[in-house]
């Protein structure tokens, strides 16, 4: 999560990928909360040498098996920057561990590199790729890359090489690198017009690439050194005459060390689930819903009451469609996909419904779970990282209000004690690894809340575990 600011602006509060740490600037200093979900929360303050800071950043800690929570916090890092300098923070004791001066001006973005020792500059007008490694004290360069958002590069599961694209002169690369030196391993001419971004798999197996929508349907897979493995160009026997191309792309979480399935997100709305044993896609998931189709779970939102609480009530697939708002325009694709954490479901949203999330059983032939339509757009959807449950969250000036679905039990929407946003957009974020398990993050431009929803007979309401305000220490 990263945030900007200018003159007098202050930071808002930034949450780490886990939800287990907030930080914000307060003044001329950094606070930083931890234990957010426990009763042993804490705050640390520490003094920032240069303000205003222009960003913060954490490292994502990826845990292996055996790996210790001491070992895991004292991984924990957060980056901050401003116009001529770069702090790296260890969190527990929150303090300055290295620092990175004379950086030229006009950064485009700052982050983590490979690891909590590496920090990544991308340099005005994407010239150049600046590598610091904090153990060396040595800069690697990587020139011209194309990006300099996460769409650009990443880095493999478990070796960390490095994949970025490149953008030298007319044609887009593809380059690998080893870990720690960044030496090159591969340099590959991409037969692209003009792509758009890269992922790894997962697994670590598969580099994927998707051209620009305006090539029609291009997804280009390699294998982990770099080498051209299969080009995607659609589902075999459809006419590609009005082929409208590739939004956006997702890998499915591993199976059994496995990344079965690559979702090609369309702009005509459609899904590709392609089977990553030939990457062919033997599925194609469609947002037009039909009148005869059968979906038994079909939600939809309505309201209680004139303060404007909400619920989800049953209905049938042509009455919630029916009624679903169509968004003014030609259709610009599907907007989200995300995986459930065991890869057996998948929540969409398309920007022809965008007040519509569907939710996919990937079991076998795929099929068309749930549905859940709302009053107002879908801003984000949000799977718990170990069990399969959602958080939505639409944009709605009205009541702020968290919605919550799973396969087994009744959808429910439930009021948050937050002050009320007039641009009706809040966030929502689980907390891994919390004493309570569900607990998350439901955050408004001014305040941030964590907390869990509490059943009690048929009521169910927000229970608050913490509250922090970015605009006080």
């Amino acid at each position: 999560m990263d945030a900007s600011t200018g003159p007098g602006v202050p930071l808002n509060l930034n949450l780490s990928e886990d939800g287990l740490y907030a930080a914000h600037v307060s003044g001329k200093s950094l606070v930083v909360h931890s234990n957010v979900a426990s009763d042993h929360k804490d705050v640390q303050i520490a003094r920032i040498k240069e303000i205003p800071l222009k960003s913060l950043k954490y490292l994502n800690v990826e845990a292996s098996p055996g790996t210790s929570d001491d070992e895991i916090v004292s991984r924990r890092r957060l980056v901050s920057a401003n116009d001529s300098r770069i702090s790296v923070w260890q969190l527990t004791p929150l303090e300055i561990l290295a620092e990175i001066e004379s950086i030229e001006p006009g950064a485009l973005a700052v982050d983590f590199g490979a690891d909590e020792n590496e920090v990544l500059v991308f340099h005005a007008w994407n010239t150049k790729l600046s590598v610091h490694s904090l153990k060396t004290r040595r800069s690697t360069v990587i020139k011209t890359p194309k990006f300099a958002h996460h769409f650009g590069h990443g880095y493999r599961t478990k070796t960390r090489h490095l994949a970025i694209i490149l953008k030298p002169e007319t044609s887009d690369l593809l380059t690998v690198h080893e870990p720690q030196s960044y030496e090159l391993v591969n340099k590959t001419v991409l037969p692209t017009i003009d792509a758009q971004g890269l992922k790894w798999s997962p697994d670590g197996k598969w580099i994927s690439i998707w051209d620009i929508a305006t090539a029609g349907t291009k997804v280009l897979v390699f294998t982990a050194d770099g080498q051209l493995f299969r080009t995607y160009s659609g589902p075999s026997g459809v006419d590609d005459s009005f082929d409208l191309g590739v939004k956006q792309i997702e890998w499915s979480p591993p199976h059994q060390g496995i990344c079965e399935i690559l979702a090609v997100g369309k702009v005509n709305g459609n899904i590709d689930l392609l089977r990553t044993r030939t990457f062919s896609s033997p599925a194609t998931l469609s947002h037009v819903f039909s009148t005869d189709q059968q979906c038994p779970n079909i939600w939809r939102e309505r309201y209680t009451s004139a303060a404007g609480d909400a619920e989800y009530a049953e209905t049938s697939g042509s009455s919630a469609m029916s009624m679903s708002p169509e968004s003014v325009g030609p259709p610009r694709g599907v907007l989200i996909m995300t995986f459930s954490p065991d890869g057996r479901l998948l929540a969409t949203v398309d920007s022809a419904r965008q007040n519509v999330v569907w939710i996919w059983s990937l079991e076998g032939i795929p099929t068309l779970a749930s549905v859940l339509v709302h009053e107002q757009p879908v801003r984000q959807i949000v799977w718990h990282p170990s069990t399969p449950q959602l958080l939505i969250n639409t944009i709605t000036n009205t009541l702020p209000a968290v919605r919550w679905w799973s396969l087994q039990n009744h959808p429910m929407i439930v009021r948050v004690p937050v002050q009320r946003s007039e641009s009706g957009r809040y966030d929502v974020r689980w907390v891994a690894g919390s004493d309570t398990d569900a607990a998350f993050w439901f955050n408004s431009p001014e305040q941030h809340v964590i907390g869990y929803l509490s059943t009690s007979g048929d009521a169910v309401e927000f229970k608050l575990l913490n509250s922090v305000s970015s605009k006080t220490n």
